[in-house]
């Protein structure tokens, strides 16, 4: 991850957390403490007041998908200067994927406050792979080693259509038909827990095949 990369994600999480305190102190004092205080979305009437916190809550929502995307391409971005070798990397970084447990807090918010962007975090999962690609930092990649990463990555990738069709299949014969909005969660939720599982697949199979464990 580049420093300008960094510089942006942490000025971009303090503006957002000044207008996000900015938003809040706003509807506590002129808006009756609206979308602060836990509220029935089912009965909710847009109001001009609400912009403020609609508004920080769009712009979180912004930062953590861009955070989220930086991280992403920055862990699993081949390392350009050599490309004889495998990049170098702590297995450290594999407890990153602990990260994918704050998908459960979806749970929470969908219940308080009807909000399920949480879910998205279970694709924090795939970090779980970095621990196994730290294990083969500074590898040859020979054409054996090649080899081994196209048979891992089809494998894996086999593994998550798979997976995606089971999901496609259950949500067609109306899996939750009557409730669209439990529907969009299981998709949202199967979805990002089939990408973190191909990720840290790709990882595992490889440093298995390559260590022929």
């Amino acid at each position: 991850m580049r420093k300008k990369q960094i510089k942006r994600i942490v000025a971009g999480g303090i503006g957002c957390g000044i207008f996000l305190a900015a938003a809040v102190i706003y509807s506590i004092l002129f808006n009756g403490s609206r979308l602060v205080e836990p509220m029935d979305f089912s009965q909710y009437v847009f109001s001009a007041k609400d912009l403020p916190m609609l508004a920080a809550g769009a712009c979180i929502a912004v930062w953590a998908v861009y955070t989220a995307a930086v991280c992403l391409k920055s862990a699993f971005t081949k390392n350009k200067p050599d490309t004889n070798y495998t990049r170098t990397l702590s297995p450290f970084w594999g407890l990153f994927g602990f990260a994918g447990f704050a998908g459960f807090l979806g749970f929470w918010t969908y219940a308080q406050e009807g909000v399920v962007f949480p879910f998205i975090f279970f694709l924090f999962f795939g970090f779980f792979g970095l621990f196994f690609e730290g294990k083969l930092s500074h590898t040859l990649q020979d054409e054996l080693f090649l080899a081994n990463r196209r048979k891992a990555e089809s494998k894996a990738y086999k593994t998550g259509f798979s997976l995606l069709f089971v999901v496609l299949w259950l949500a067609g014969i109306g899996l939750f038909s009557n409730h669209a909005e439990w529907c969009a969660i299981f998709m949202l939720i199967s979805v990002s827990l089939i990408y973190a599982l191909v990720l840290f697949l790709s990882s595992y199979l490889l440093y298995r095949y390559e260590k022929e464990e």
